[in-house]
């Protein structure tokens, strides 16, 4: 399993990478199968697909070394049981306001990534909640290759 960062380049991914002063403005799971994502979109919510020619060269991919098959069970369990929940509209406001955000059942794309890695135990990043983790934050992770 893999954590691809995306380097959107629709006006709305422009104005995320710009907003958070990053390259990337998305942030999706690949899993062991090489092919399939599970990602929360605008529009779908909490998806998987398959990765498509549309996407290719258009993201960065990163592993987690030290990752126990038992962890990365936890991560992908997660993730699946969420499928499809709502993508969360309203915490992606809080990037611009910079307010805290109650808990809810959406996601947005980095903040599902991120919480799931979370529920299996790994702290992608210590001292921060799943809902302010931006696509280029993930990217900051000491525990990122």
């Amino acid at each position: 399993m893999k954590i691809l960062l995306f380097k959107g380049k629709t006006v709305i991914s422009r104005f995320i990478r710009w907003q958070t002063r990053s390259p990337y403005s998305h942030a999706a799971l690949l899993l062991d199968d090489g092919r399939s994502i599970i990602e929360s979109v605008e529009g779908a919510g909490v998806r998987e697909r398959f990765l498509t020619e549309d996407d290719a060269g258009g993201f960065d991919a990163f592993m987690v070394p030290g990752l126990s098959p038992t962890q990365a069970a936890a991560v992908i369990s997660f993730a699946r049981a969420q499928l499809g929940r709502k993508y969360d509209y309203w915490a992606i406001i809080r990037f611009i306001d910079r307010e805290r955000m109650p808990e809810n059942d959406r996601w947005f794309c980095s903040e599902l990534v991120f919480q799931a890695f979370d529920q299996a135990g790994v702290k992608l990043l210590v001292r921060i909640d799943s809902w302010a983790v931006s696509p280029g934050m993930l990217a900051l992770s000491p525990l990122l290759l």
